[in-house]
């Protein structure tokens, strides 16, 4: 499945309408918020039709996974959205992630905790948001992340240190950016290490740069941690390391340019887990045979010299970093 698919559901008392954009879509609330109203719909139009008097308008099927014998459920669902309540004990199971990962469906997956094993984006998190009998899912964090971030020129004091997820070519291109400056680039090597990393460092200041595709179980503990500490860490979260090389123009023509202006219409979920593959995936095919043929594990000198790594650069805007 690709692309943005609506689903407007409801009965008398209520009604849903909302977009579904990626593979893993995450709805977070406390109890109350409307999130089993939301479940139930699904499931009792799934298994009684017109008879649930539940109005269900989708390009696609939607069903809810049920507790009972969920894998062979899932075995026969395919092209679908499906629902998962957060009361599934399954949920929260790599068995789960590894059965959810490679199918041809989008998934809403309804939790109020972190579900670190599977990769969602930060910005396919969601809570209901309740006017009168309608609701709409609004993005949780759309205010608190900073996507694009520009370093361009030297680096001011406001940062001692520049953390990165990345130990391989965004770690090397960042590493190279500031050589020579005041800035000091570090890697946490993970996106579970940077929550720690600052923990253990509370008193730098420090810029963080992270893929956002993937940073969705982490973006709840370190945004707060942010909040709690706004005057010494900021935290930028683009999709990833790749899309800000992709969005450079450095490599690519018009065809990379109409994919980065609507990534979800081409991205397929059977193929990809998170957007942060397929856009590695595009910048090594876009980039083969140039001065900048792509490699996860080193990064061509190409991208690091000064004027092409200041057209990366120049997607990061924040007015702290020069």
């Amino acid at each position: 499945m690709r692309g943005t698919h609506v689903v407007s559901i409801g009965n008398r008392r209520v009604r849903y309408r909302f977009n579904v954009r990626r593979n893993i879509t995450i709805v977070r609330g406390d109890s109350g918020t409307g999130k089993t109203t939301l479940y139930d719909l699904v499931v009792a139009h799934m298994r009684e039709g017109e008879n649930s008097r539940v109005q269900l308008s989708c390009d696609k099927q939607c069903v809810a996974l049920t507790d009972f014998d969920w894998k062979h459920q899932l075995a026969g669902i395919a092209d679908s959205i499906v629902f998962v309540d957060e009361g599934s004990r399954f949920v929260s199971s790599e068995e789960f992630a590894a059965a959810v990962l490679g199918t041809d469906n989008y998934y809403v997956v309804f939790s109020r905790e972190p579900l670190h094993q599977l990769p969602y984006s930060v910005d396919e998190i969601y809570y209901i948001k309740t006017s009168g009998k309608y609701h709409s899912l609004e993005p949780m964090y759309k205010k608190r992340v900073r996507h694009v971030y520009g370093v361009t020129g030297t680096v001011r004091a406001a940062y001692q240190t520049l953390l990165t997820e990345d130990s391989k070519s965004g770690y090397e291109f960042y590493k190279a950016r500031f050589i020579g400056s005041d800035l000091t680039c570090v890697s946490a090597y993970t996106n579970s290490g940077i929550y720690p990393w600052l923990r253990q460092h509370a008193n730098e200041r420090v810029f963080v740069i992270a893929d956002g595709a993937a940073f969705g179980s982490e973006a709840e503990r370190v945004l707060a941690l942010q909040e709690r500490h706004a005057n010494t860490i900021t935290i930028c979260l683009p999709e990833s390391f790749e899309w800000l090389l992709l969005s450079s123009g450095l490599v690519g023509g018009a065809e990379l340019g109409r994919i980065m202006r609507s990534p979800g219409d081409h991205i397929e979920s059977q193929r990809f887990a998170s957007w942060e593959q397929y856009f590695t995936a595009l910048l090594t095919r876009e980039s083969q045979g140039t001065a900048f043929a792509y490699s996860k594990g080193r990064l061509a000198s190409a991208w690091t010299i000064k004027e092409n790594a200041d057209k990366v650069m120049a997607f990061v805007r924040n007015r702290n970093v020069k």
